[in-house]
């Protein structure tokens, strides 16, 4: 039955993104184009929380959402699948997405990615894609949003170590640069669509917002009390199943 359910979903999401994709592109050219991608973000991201909890019965449960301030933040999250790709949309009034520059060679996808709010990432750029990363956030922050990063900076498995997958430079820069709280985020999310997991398993996903990290932490203080709030409490979910 598993098989079954992950099958349907799949197709119903890939037509999902066709539909958004052909009904977008006629209000793109005189529709303000940010607003209006950050809205249909917003829509499809109900589709894909519809399909979850009604083909794959796949609920979400959100802790500690009062640890989200009120104005723009930092929020870097676990990330162990799409899920947490989709979710802020509907947590946050204004996410603005990390996300890797090679999403926009996506055809269709990328050029939608591209008219969102998000801050794109040219991960081989060096010094000049680090400073043109946090000029992005500073902007996206000055308007209220919400930063959304994923700090090891790719999809990681639920049993793996920091040392496979370590804490990358970025958010230590967007934290020492940028001036505000760093919210960390533990999930369990991989439990039931983990990377390259097709198949996906039936339960109840948990996201938990814990305390902020507030400005004026040395580098190495912030890595280190990030990786240890966000892994830390990311295992006790994992093991609560």
């Amino acid at each position: 039955m598993s098989i079954i359910r992950s099958f349907v979903f799949w197709i119903f999401l890939y037509l999902s993104i066709a539909l958004l994709v052909i009904l977008y592109f006629p209000f793109a050219f005189f529709i303000k184009r940010k607003t209006f991608a950050d809205e249909c973000a917003k829509f499809w991201s109900m589709v894909v929380f519809w399909l979850l909890r009604f083909v794959l019965k796949i609920n979400y449960k959100v802790v500690g959402l009062n640890n989200l301030p009120k104005g723009a933040s930092i929020i870097a999250c676990k990330h162990h699948s799409m899920w947490e790709t989709v979710i802020f949309h509907l947590l946050c009034k204004h996410p603005a997405y990390v996300y890797k520059k090679e999403l926009l060679n996506v055809p269709f996808y990328g050029w939608y990615v591209n008219k969102m709010s998000g801050v794109k990432v040219d991960r081989s750029g060096g010094a000049s894609a680090l400073k043109d990363l946090i000029k992005q956030a500073k902007n996206f922050i000055a308007t209220g949003h919400n930063i959304i990063i994923f700090p090891q900076g790719t999809r990681v498995p639920p049993e793996a170590s920091v040392e496979q997958y370590p804490y990358q430079v970025g958010i230590a820069a967007l934290y020492l640069a940028c001036g505000v709280d760093v919210v960390p985020v533990a999930l369990n999310s991989g439990n039931f669509w983990g990377k390259s997991m097709w198949i996906k398993k039936t339960g109840c996903v948990t996201i938990e917002f814990l305390e902020p990290i507030k400005p004026g932490l040395s580098k190495l203080d912030f890595m280190t009390k990030l990786a240890e709030k966000i892994e830390v409490h990311s295992s006790e979910l994992r093991r609560k199943i």
